[in-house]
């Protein structure tokens, strides 16, 4: 078992590869504009990810999955594995994901889509959830004709972090390689609400060249890339407070 983590967060290292993957239930052509994730570090080494993804949709679609991978031993990080054994280490897996919610965003107003069993295309309002293969697949029932949908998911991975001897550690692939289209803009903030001080704060991240890492705060952290192309894999950036 993990240690708890403790209030405060001393060195937090993220990895850009993986925790979406999107595909349409029937395929014409689709762009993820903007995705914006907010993942906040909880006092017992939990994770909460509040994510916003807006679609453009080109064409009749009856929904999207998004697929949240709990563990770093899936097939979509081999190449990932040969670069570094962490990737191998148990220690770095959630030991549950819980999705807490499934919305769409209807201007000022929110649509809040309803958990079933099971459910057919054509459908709206409501979303399933299955497990496989080491990730959590959220299926999200959403018609669309050409048009933007924005949707909102919101989950949380337990037990993420980890205390070692000298600093605490978040590792985790944040959006996979096995999404199927361009996103456009890609921000992720990394909150610590009870961290003091920026001095021992490191950042570490691996994604397209032209993605920044920087700290914003002692309680805050920031990555952003645009343009990230399907599957793609890219060599480590990163910088050091």
């Amino acid at each position: 078992m993990k240690r708890k983590i403790l209030q405060y967060i001393i060195t937090i290292s993220i990895i850009l590869i993986g925790i979406l993957a999107c595909n349409t239930v029937q395929a014409k052509s689709y762009t993820i504009a903007n995705m914006d994730m907010q993942a906040t570090i909880l006092e017992d080494g939990s994770v909460a990810v509040h994510q916003e993804l807006t679609y453009d949709f080109n064409g009749q679609y009856n929904g999207i999955y998004i697929d949240i991978p709990d563990t770093l031993d899936t097939e979509e990080y081999d190449k990932f594995r040969k670069q570094t054994t962490a990737l191998k280490d148990s220690l770095y897996n959630a030991s549950a994901v819980a999705i807490t919610g499934v919305s769409e965003r209807k201007g000022e107003d929110k649509q809040i889509y309803e958990k079933v069993a099971s459910s057919s295309n054509g459908r709206s309002g409501v979303y399933t959830i299955e497990t496989a293969n080491g990730m959590k697949r959220i299926k999200v029932y959403c018609p669309a004709n050409n048009i933007k949908k924005t949707f909102e998911i919101d989950f949380i991975l337990s037990n993420l972090c980890v205390k070692h001897n000298d600093i605490g550690e978040l590792y985790y692939n944040f959006i996979g390689g096995g999404w199927q289209t361009t996103i456009q803009n890609l921000n992720i903030d990394i909150h610590l609400p009870n961290n003091t001080s920026s001095e021992d704060l490191k950042i570490f991240a691996h994604g397209p060249y032209n993605g920044t890492c920087k700290i914003v705060s002692p309680t805050q952290v920031n990555l952003s890339v645009t343009n990230v192309k399907p599957r793609a894999i890219c060599g480590s950036k990163g910088i050091i407070s």
